[in-house]
């Protein structure tokens, strides 16, 4: 089965964020880009790329919820990974105050591709 990628996020950064976004695509997984949005960008990213931080933050956000666009959801995700999943998707929308559905519903008219994910996401703990 195809992998279907989100792109709307991706195609939303400024072109000045673009270099920085392209290499941490390339070399970084989710885990090391949630860590750094979390935390801190690593000496290497912040000394090779001038970026603020909230230039960072947007990168970042755009970065994951790409990646989550790929990531395969099924019954091998756990409650509590379901769990960190939809908190991790309203973190980086900054949507953290919105219901699923309003979230679902923003998704819809703003990145059809990954609002079909986070459909079939809030549908796993509904079985």
């Amino acid at each position: 089965m195809a992998v279907v990628v989100e792109a709307t996020f991706m195609n939303g950064l400024p072109f000045s964020l673009r270099a920085a976004a392209q290499e941490l695509y390339l070399k970084e997984s989710l885990e090391s880009l949630v860590k750094m949005r979390l935390h801190d960008v690593s000496k290497d990213y912040l000394n090779a790329y001038s970026l603020t931080e909230e230039q960072w933050k947007m990168v970042l956000n755009v970065l994951i919820l790409t990646q989550l666009s790929q990531f395969t959801l099924g019954k091998h995700i756990s409650k509590d990974g379901r769990e960190q999943l939809i908190f991790l998707v309203a973190t980086v929308l900054d949507m953290q105050e919105a219901s699923n559905d309003e979230i679902l519903e923003f998704l819809e008219e703003k990145a059809k591709i990954f609002a079909v994910w986070y459909a079939k996401l809030l549908k796993l703990g509904n079985k």
